[in-house]
C-alpha cells in the first residue's frame, strides 16, 4: 500500500466521501431530520456514491492504475446522477412553505459533497502522470515482457511490381 500514489483527486474523493457519510447520519437535512432519516429513496444512491468514490481510493494505493480508472470512471457517472437527483430534491422539490419541514445547511453540505466527489474523480482520470516512478516501472515491466520492438519492414524497391492480390473463393 503505497499512500505516495493519492494525487489531488484520490484526496479530494476521500475527503468528500467520507463528508458525506458523516453528514448523511449526524447532521440534519431536511425539518430536524438527518439525511438518512428524511431521505428515503436517495440514501441509496448517496451511499453508492460514497462507497464508490471510497473505492477509488483504496485501489489507487493497492492496485494498478487501470483499476483506478475504471473505479473513477465509474464513480463520474453515478456520482453525477446522484448530483442531480440531490439538486432536484434540495432546489426544486423543496419543502414548501406550508410544510413543518425545512432545508437544513447538511442538505447544502452534502450537495457540495457528492459535487467533491464527482469533481476528484474527474481529476483522477484527468491526471496520468506518466513521468511518475511507478508509472515508469510499470511500462519497463510491459516493455519487458514484450521483448525488443520489430524492426521497420525494408523499403520497396521503386522499380518492382507491385505484388498482385490472390483470387479470393
Amino acid at each position: 500500500m503505497e499512500l505516495r500514489r493519492l494525487r489531488s483527486g484520490e484526496l479530494l474523493v476521500a475527503v468528500s466521501a467520507g463528508a458525506l457519510l458523516a453528514l448523511m447520519l449526524f447532521e440534519t437535512w431536511f425539518g430536524g431530520a438527518s439525511g438518512w432519516e428524511s431521505l428515503t429513496l436517495l440514501r441509496v444512491p448517496l451511499v453508492i456514491t460514497a462507497l464508490l468514490a471510497l473505492a477509488v481510493v483504496v485501489l489507487t494505493v493497492s492496485r494498478t492504475v487501470a483499476m483506478a480508472c475504471s473505479a473513477a470512471a465509474i464513480t463520474v457517472g453515478v456520482g453525477t446522477l446522484t448530483l442531480l437527483l440531490l439538486l432536484y430534491r434540495v432546489a426544486i422539490n423543496e419543502p414548501g412553505p406550508d410544510a413543518a419541514a425545512g432545508i437544513d445547511l447538511g442538505a447544502y453540505l452534502g450537495l457540495l459533497c457528492v459535487f467533491g466527489c464527482v469533481v476528484g474523480a474527474w481529476r483522477t482520470l484527468a491526471d496520468e502522470r506518466t513521468g511518475a516512478a511507478t508509472s515508469l516501472r510499470q511500462t519497463e515491466r510491459v516493455l519487458a515482457v514484450r521483448g525488443a520492438a520489430r524492426p521497420a519492414p525494408p523499403a520497396r524497391d521503386p522499380d518492382r511490381p507491385p505484388p498482385r492480390k490472390r483470387p479470393t473463393a
